[in-house]
């Protein structure tokens, strides 16, 4: 039996430790995957789970789907979403901001779980709970996956134009 105690990073910090087959049980689980760091005693260096002793467990699971692969519906959605304001009323401007801060969180949890169910490492939901930085999310989901940056784009175009268009509606009516 081998009582080697491994940690692996997540989100800047260490995990563990654990033995080799909890390890190899969270592989299995898709708890940690490829691109997670790893360290055992006697490493001189966190590496990569592909390229450690546990290598061998990647063998039996497939790779990441390539980008083009995935879907990018739910992306779409989150960078349409300020259009939701331009229709809305200034005295309903809270229940539209929660309506559309709603629907962000809930795109990004479908995208999320999309990528998850494709192997890929996912942006942190917790970017789509703070509603100014959704930004952020659809930067790494792109740069994650080699995709365009089209849906950030669009995203920060509407910002900065559906205000306008709000307030120009807001003063052509009576």
């Amino acid at each position: 039996m081998n009582d080697t105690q491994w940690f692996y990073e997540n989100r800047g910090e260490r995990v563990g430790p654990f033995a080799e087959q909890e390890i190899k049980n969270l592989i299995r689980a898709n708890k940690i995957g490829r691109g997670t760091l790893v360290w055992y005693t006697g490493m001189s260096k966190w590496m990569t789970i592909e390229t450690s002793d546990l290598k061998q467990e990647f063998l039996a699971t497939p790779p990441p789907l390539a980008g083009d692969r995935i879907s990018d519906l739910w992306v779409w959605l989150i960078a349409l979403t300020p259009i939701i304001f331009i229709g809305g009323q200034s005295r309903y401007l809270g229940a539209v901001a929660t309506t559309v801060w709603l629907v962000n969180v809930g795109c990004c949890w479908w995208d999320i779980t999309n990528l998850r169910k494709a192997g890929h490492k996912s942006p942190s939901i917790w970017w789509s709970f703070f509603w100014g930085l959704i930004f952020i999310y659809l930067y790494l989901r792109s740069r994650r996956l080699g995709k365009s940056q089209a849906p950030l784009v669009v995203w920060l175009s509407l910002i900065l134009v559906v205000p306008l268009l709000f307030h120009m509606l807001q003063r052509s009516t009576f």
